[in-house]
């Protein structure tokens, strides 16, 4: 399945529902959706009733974001107001626009008859080189047996995985029999290679000792298992749900779980069965403990990226096994990095980006960094129309700030620089941004990698200080002159057209 087929399939699906959601204009946060109810931002497109027929509907929550290696296609577990029985939803777009994918209370796609979907599981979607992609989901009405469902689209959907499925390869305690595993009602960790191998973590196997269970799969065989497979030294204990992760290529593998050693120090976070990141050590290079590990990316090259916290609750963030920044590390200025770290990532390039909260004021101390440059702070205006101006009393940030206005772990970062994320939205007047006045959730995008070369001054946004920028290097001018906007040679009346024909965020 190529990456042009699989657009071309998307676009099939968003012209059978007939959206057309984008937003044009220069801007440095580009809006894809919101939950602001008098906004068409708000609009789910595509949503249906339990009859199957067009549903009016707008988004109640955004939960979890995934985005292909190539940063051309995104699918949004989200929420709708429709109810609970039509409630939860995938979306699937590229860039601005996107429609549902799947729906509660609609078809399985490939199930069996009578089969209609329950929810989305907790495993993120996972995309392969080629755009083919991969999610889990419950079923409600048909066998009672096989409603966890995992399902693949690599131009058409098929059910690759269900519930009682067997499982080849796995021991079980002395005594107990071996060969009649099966797949349990909550397997997870579901991604996709580029050759078709799909990998899973089940912690819920049927016909087998809990004490060993979960274990890791790929496709139906076991590759590694609680109480049997070592690890450093020592021996699986556990696996975490979601936590186990395979670069499209296959050449790496992670996964997070627990050793059999003291429970003080068996959370061990493993690359390609080396423990590289242990609670109670060190982290290397550093001073810095391991005392928890909340979340691990693996990118496409190998590079993987983990945040966490040591003992005194300060968090850290890790690249390679290499402490990249720590809880009182500088971010600009005087500013430092306070005690969370929301998000941590990079792309294939070897750029990353940071999320996380700050020492400055209560109301602007949440920051998005990439590469050490903030891109995306609390209280910055969003142009929610795109018409170049901050005239929609919109920006990021919670009605109480206390309160955290970056999604954990839901930011992405393509190889060009364009940075996709779940934020919260608030108004002047500290109103969360939504329906029922809570959350307020919105999936952005700011684009690092265009250029602006109108900014003179790179403040984010072309204008007045430009013009003085111009001003101030009035006349002929030589190689470099980022003044001569027209390229005519000499800094004049001119480049003043040329930022004012631009002017706004960029």
């Amino acid at each position: 399945m190529t990456r042009t087929t699989t657009v071309t399939a998307m676009a099939a699906i968003a012209a059978a529902v007939g959206f057309s959601h984008a937003r044009a204009g220069a801007q440095t946060i580009e809006v894809v959706f919101t939950e602001i109810p008098t906004d068409s931002s708000s609009t789910v497109i595509g949503a249906k009733d339990l009859a199957g027929q067009p549903a009016v509907t707008t988004f109640k929550a955004m939960e979890t974001l995934a985005l292909s290696p190539d940063g051309t296609q995104w699918i949004l577990k989200s929420r709708n107001w429709l109810g609970s029985d039509l409630e939860t939803q995938l979306m699937i777009g590229s860039g601005l626009t996107g429609a549902i994918l799947a729906q509660e209370g609609q078809p399985v796609d490939d199930g069996a008859p009578g089969e209609l979907y329950e929810f989305f599981g907790s495993s993120r979607p996972h995309f392969n080189d080629d755009n083919d992609f991969v999610y889990t989901a419950r079923a409600r009405n048909g066998d009672p047996t096989t409603k966890q469902k995992g399902i693949m689209f690599d131009g058409a959907f098929h059910v690759v995985r269900e519930e009682s499925d067997p499982i080849t390869g796995l021991a079980d305690a002395p005594g107990n029999p071996t060969g009649d595993e099966l797949f349990g009602n909550s397997f997870g960790s579901m991604h996709i290679l580029n050759d078709g191998t799909i990998g899973y973590q089940d912690g819920g196997i049927q016909n087998i000792h809990s004490s060993w269970r979960p274990a890791l799969m790929y496709d139906a065989a076991g590759f590694r298992q609680s109480n049997v497979d070592s690890i450093g030294g020592s021996i699986w204990d556990s696996f975490d749900a979601n936590d186990f992760l395979t670069t499209p290529d296959g050449t790496r593998w992670v996964a997070q779980g627990d050793d059999i050693e003291l429970t003080s120090i068996d959370d061990i976070l493993a690359v390609d069965d080396t423990v590289v990141l242990r609670e109670g050590s060190v982290i290397g290079g550093s001073t810095v403990t391991v005392a928890a590990i909340f979340n691990t990316n693996l990118i496409g090259n190998g590079d993987w990226y983990s945040r966490g916290d040591d003992p005194a609750d300060n968090d850290w963030a890790v690249r390679n096994g290499t402490l990249l920044v720590k809880t009182g590390d500088v971010v600009a200025g005087a500013e430092l990095w306070g005690n969370a770290i929301y998000a941590f990532t990079g792309n294939v390039a070897g750029d990353w980006a940071l999320a996380g909260n700050t020492t400055g004021a209560v109301d602007t101390n949440e920051v998005i960094v990439v590469n050490g440059d903030v891109v995306l702070r609390e209280g910055d205006p969003v142009d929610l129309d795109g018409n170049g101006m901050f005239d929609d009393n919109v920006f990021i940030g919670r009605g109480n700030p206390a309160l955290a206005s970056i999604h954990p772990d839901d930011m992405m970062l393509t190889e060009d620089q364009a940075l996709y994320c779940l934020v919260r939205l608030r108004d002047d007047a500290g109103n969360d941004l939504s329906l029922d006045g809570l959350t307020g959730d919105a999936f952005i995008r700011i684009q690092l990698g265009i250029d602006c070369p109108e900014d003179l001054n790179d403040n984010g946004s072309v204008d007045f200080a430009d013009i003085l920028e111009v001003i101030g290097a009035w006349g002929p001018c030589g190689v470099p002159c980022p003044q001569d906007l027209s390229g005519n040679g000499q800094v004049d009346f001119a480049d003043i057209l040329v930022i004012i024909g631009a002017w706004g965020p960029c």
